[in-house]
């Protein structure tokens, strides 16, 4: 764990967890850019467990097109070669650009909306190698596809969301597909709603899940490589005027894991800081 925590502060600088935006650190929202707003998140998510750690460092720059439409590009980076499951809510190794719509924005009364985002992305491995089970594939790229549904108002936050993400084949070699989905609840505690000139705090609790299919290597499936997981955990998120710092911490519900290939992943982790840029023709949320 010490070593662990050593990894994390090395990239707390230059990297970044799953956050977009305002909303939960490891989980689907429905958040987009407002026209002519330029985004920044960097941070990272660790990963413990039994057979190694991981931690992936994400840096994601989104420019908003329209008021609905989001452009993102997403250069993670790996350290740690732990023997850990397939992972899209946890953070994977791989590039991604693709673009975010917000289809549904509903008003339903004073300080409250109802959103619906849809999202679609190519995703290309990175130049770092895979290791455990997925070390020495061949790797083609894919395509992600994920969509969001929630209520937000001043003081409370639901989101509901689902994605699915598919590599394509190279040389009888394919990395698995990943099914996943996301459930999270936030609160806004009104002694702590202040100002765009003060520190605004609101938590979530994020509840996430993944299966994946098997490995395939040389055209043949590797035993006992799909997995199913369910993990919850807790986040805060504070902001002040354009900045955002996030964290969250989650441990495992259910897990459907080989531990000889994968061992037991114990407890994920996140760190995230947002930056937004508004221009002076951006529209507001």
């Amino acid at each position: 764990m010490k070593s662990l925590m050593v990894v994390l502060w090395a990239l707390a600088l230059p990297g970044a967890a799953l956050a977009a935006d305002h909303g939960p650190v490891f989980s689907y929202a429905t958040p987009v850019n407002s026209a002519r707003e330029f985004s920044f998140d960097t941070g990272v998510i660790g990963r413990y467990g039994s057979l190694g750690t991981q931690a992936t460092s994400v840096s994601q720059i989104g420019y908003g097109i329209t008021p609905q439409i989001t452009v993102t590009a997403v250069l993670p980076g790996t350290i740690g070669s732990g023997s850990l499951p397939e992972t899209r809510m946890a953070g994977g190794g791989e590039w991604e650009a693709g673009a975010s719509w917000r289809f549904l924005h509903s008003v339903t009364s004073v300080g409250k909306r109802l959103e619906s985002t849809a999202s679609l992305g190519l995703v290309v491995p990175g130049p770092q190698s895979d290791s455990g089970v997925l070390a020495g594939l061949h790797r083609a790229p894919g395509v992600a596809a994920t969509v969001a549904s929630g209520l937000a108002s001043r003081s409370q936050y639901l989101w509901l969301g689902g994605g699915y993400t598919r590599f394509a084949e190279a040389d009888q070699d394919r990395r698995p597909s990943t099914v996943s989905w996301s459930a999270v609840y936030g609160y806004r505690p009104a002694r702590l709603r202040r100002g765009v000139d003060q520190w605004d705090y609101r938590g979530f609790a994020e509840l996430t899940g993944e299966h994946t299919g098997g490995v395939l290597r040389g055209g043949s499936s590797v035993p006992d490589s799909s997995t199913t997981t369910l993990w919850l955990g807790p986040s805060v998120l504070a902001i002040f005027k354009d900045v955002a710092i996030e964290g969250g911490v989650q441990g495992p519900l259910y897990r459907d894991v080989s531990t000889s290939l994968y061992g037991h992943e114990r407890i994920r982790f996140a760190i995230n800081i947002s930056y937004l840029k508004y221009s002076s023709h951006a529209s507001s949320r």
